[in-house]
């Protein structure tokens, strides 16, 4: 997902860094989160303010379409974090790349993303879970960026896709290493020619380094 990868999800975000807090959801305010570099209840090491997240495919992207699949080989997102004590972070999606073979069936296609938005984060149901969405990014005078790319097959599947609203769930496993997924969530095409009418997204995220793209870790969600 150029069109995939937007998301990532966020951000992607998206990306964006939520695990666990060692305690139930239960005893934090599940409106807000904070990235902690330890699993603290009360998180005296968080993350700088702002933090910027690298996130990459851990399996190939893909768009499921009622005409096939789109799938690329890989997929990159960054997502800069306002990492605040007390507040729901938001973040700016401000890379979101996709590499090499994009197909549908044996039709080559191509992924360009069009506009970088943002995404907000919210405590998720369980206590290794945050819930990311990808939304909006207010500008100044009244105007907002949203995520969108556009796909390209062969001569005839020409469509934009907006990812407003789609949401990536965020977990992490003890190490603090993070896993952002969107699985088969649905993306709204904007325009475009010959269309699918449906189209969804299922790609998988690691935190990783953006260097050397190895796994990160210490990167936990508290409330």
């Amino acid at each position: 997902m150029k069109l995939v990868k937007t998301l990532s999800l966020a951000g992607v975000i998206a990306t964006v860094a939520m695990a666990f807090a060692g305690a139930s959801a239960a005893f934090g305010n599940t409106e807000t989160v904070v990235l902690c570099k330890s699993p603290e209840l009360a998180c005296e090491s968080p993350w700088p303010n702002p933090t910027t997240l690298t996130g990459h495919t851990a399996n190939f992207p893909l768009a499921l379409t009622s005409i096939g699949t789109i799938e690329c080989e890989e997929s990159t997102a960054e997502v800069v974090l306002q990492n605040e004590l007390g507040k729901r972070p938001v973040g700016h999606i401000s890379t979101f790349t996709l590499e090499g073979n994009c197909h549908l069936g044996s039709t080559a296609c191509v992924v360009t993303v069009n506009e970088l938005g943002g995404a907000s984060a919210v405590h998720g149901p369980n206590p290794l879970e945050a819930i990311i969405t990808a939304e909006a990014l207010p500008l100044e005078g009244g105007t907002s960026m949203h995520t969108s790319a556009n796909v390209k097959c062969g001569a005839f599947v020409n469509c934009t896709y907006t990812l407003d609203g789609i949401n990536v769930v965020a977990t992490s496993n003890e190490a603090g290493e993070l896993t952002l997924e969107a699985n088969k969530t649905s993306m709204t095409n904007s325009k475009g020619f010959l269309c699918p009418k449906t189209a969804q997204m299922d790609a998988k995220y690691q935190a990783v380094d953006p260097e050397t793209f190895e796994p990160l870790t210490g990167l936990y969600i508290e409330s």
